[in-house]
């Protein structure tokens, strides 16, 4: 008589600690790159103030340009935020030298993206920028306004937890790239598409860390006098027509040369006189320093383009050529030598106005072409690459990161 076999239960395996593996994926390098790419321009994006009427979908749409512009030409982005802050910082100085010491960063940033509104019987609302707040102190016209500095915050929707993530994941992703390079490892053109993009990205950083972040709700300033008497009073400067506001007299803007090219002026809240909001671009000229800053964050934005290029895709010509093209040190270059032909005629004509305009076009075309063909470049190159690209360095994988 047969015996049965005894039942012999299989239990499962169980493991304690268990390493990570040895390599890396193509969708973890793409993955943690465009969460740093996404962040980052989240959490960069300081907007001036919305009109009162707006909805959803301009603001939106506006912050989708801007969110392009961040992240195909961060450098322009600095400089706007750069000229913003040297724009704050005189403002402090002025308020320092009429006695007020309350005025601070946050109160001028405030004031310059449209968070104080002037209230005249005799004209339109509009926003008034730090410069405006000043001069009619100085004149007698207009009190210190009361805002506290943690009143302006309590109107900012800034995220810190976007910028926490946005500095732990670019710290791992600066980190692997160093220890990469020290090991002789590859680094894949996107990641260092990436660092390109962080470098001027942190140096916008720096310059908004004052500004509230997209505040919606700006602080009405109601006064008994009229404008047309203010102007009176300010004499000859203030008798030529303005562009943007009655206090242009006290400060020009930036784009006075230039009168807004008119497909500009279509967007929301610029067709009006006078403006019913500060655009995001609003600031004054940028000085010699501030224009040398830019250049050499330009000239480090497309060195590292070029590296990413040269290293791994080996395109000597296009590699090396579409970066210089791409730097807004070349842009501005020639916008500024187009604009003084321009300005130095003796008399103005539509030869010179046209060759401008069209000239000034195709160096934004060639501008945003470059940057496409480098990002094509960063995309392409994942077809094949070195297998040493897709060696993980150990320790590496202990910092907190996502991919």
């Amino acid at each position: 008589m047969p015996v049965n076999a005894p039942c012999i239960t299989a239990t499962p395996a169980r493991l304690g600690w268990v390493p990570e593996p040895r390599n890396r994926g193509t969708a973890g390098i793409i993955w943690s790159c465009l969460l740093v790419l996404f962040v980052c321009t989240w959490s960069v994006m300081h907007h001036n103030l919305p009109r009162k009427d707006e909805g959803f979908s301009t603001t939106f749409w506006r912050k989708l340009r801007w969110a392009t512009l961040a992240i195909t030409a961060p450098e322009l982005l600095t400089l706007f935020a750069i000229m913003q802050w040297n724009a704050a910082r005189r403002s402090i100085r002025d308020m320092h030298n009429l006695g007020i010491r309350d005025w601070t960063e946050t109160h001028a940033f405030y004031a310059n993206a449209g968070g104080f509104v002037l209230e005249a019987p005799d004209c339109p609302p509009f926003p008034i920028n730090a410069t405006s707040i000043s001069y009619l102190i100085s004149k007698g016209k207009l009190e210190m306004p009361r805002t506290t500095e943690r009143e302006i915050w309590d109107r900012s929707k800034a995220d810190r937890c976007a910028k926490w993530v946005a500095v732990i994941q670019t710290g791992w992703l600066f980190c692997n790239i160093v220890v990469r390079a020290i090991q002789r490892l590859p680094v894949t053109p996107l990641e260092l598409f990436t660092m390109a993009f962080v470098v001027p990205t942190l140096a916008t950083q720096y310059f908004w860390w004052r500004k509230a972040q997209n505040a919606e709700t700006p602080i009405h300033l109601r006064v008994e006098w009229d404008i047309r008497d203010m102007l009176c009073e300010a004499g000859p400067d203030a008798a030529v027509p303005y562009i943007d506001t009655p206090m242009d007299f006290v400060e020009k803007p930036v784009w006075d040369g230039w009168k807004r090219r008119l497909r500009l002026l279509h967007f929301g809240g610029l067709q009006e006189r006078p403006l019913t909001r500060i655009p995001n671009d609003y600031s004054p000229p940028p000085t010699g320093k501030e224009a040398a800053f830019i250049w050499i964050i330009s000239v480090v934005h497309a060195g590292i383009h070029c590296l990413a290029t040269l290293t791994l895709l080996g395109v000597m010509i296009l590699g090396g050529l579409v970066p210089v093209l791409s730097t807004s040190s070349w842009f501005d270059f020639t916008f500024n030598l187009l604009w003084i032909w321009v300005r130095e005629a003796k008399k103005k004509t539509l030869l010179r106005e046209w060759t401008f305009s069209s000239l000034v076009s195709c160096a934004y075309i060639l501008y945003i072409a470059a940057r496409l063909v480098i990002l094509a470049e960063v995309i392409s190159v994942f077809r094949s690459l070195p297998a040493a690209a897709y060696r993980q360095v150990s320790w590496m994988a202990l910092w907190p990161h996502v991919g």
